[in-house]
């Protein structure tokens, strides 16, 4: 209880907190991309799912056997086979353009890394080097530090 108390007071500094339901501010360009890019599906979600419901509520009272006893017949309806092929085929290109220039924006961070990590399975130990920006190596000093103990 006293927990909850402080926290309504205290600033939570994009630290997870439990039960967070939405994502923490994003630091990088990218992940504000990946938050963009939930909205807008989030939105196609939505959309599709009030007009299924909508469609299948309409149909249930529509057509119940008191209001119309005898079916109807249809053979054909070329418009609406139509609209039934294109529609989910246009909700994909508007959701998969978006995630791809996304995906073609990651592409750009792993072409100029920050660091590079080599890590080389031995034997029985593992290797590790960072040669590019530290001058340093890690097995080395894991081995000094074993040596010492």
């Amino acid at each position: 209880m006293i927990s909850m108390v402080w926290n309504k007071w205290t600033a939570h500094a994009d630290a997870p907190v439990a039960w967070q339901k939405l994502f923490q501010d994003p630091a990088t360009s990218n992940m504000e991309g990946i938050v963009d890019l939930h909205a807008d599906i989030c939105f196609f979600l939505i959309v599709i799912l009030v007009l299924v419901l909508w469609l299948g509520a309409r149909i249930v009272a529509s057509f119940h056997h008191s209001l119309q006893p005898v079916p109807e017949r249809f053979n054909h309806h070329t418009s609406l086979e139509l609209v039934w092929a294109i529609l989910p085929s246009v909700i994909v290109t508007l959701i998969a353009l978006p995630s791809l220039s996304l995906v073609y924006t990651f592409d750009d961070l792993v072409a100029k890394p920050c660091l590079t990590v080599k890590i080389c399975g031995r034997q029985w130990y593992w290797s590790y080097a960072m040669n590019e920006h530290v001058n340093m190596n890690l097995s080395a000093q894991a081995q000094e530090l074993l040596l010492r103990d």
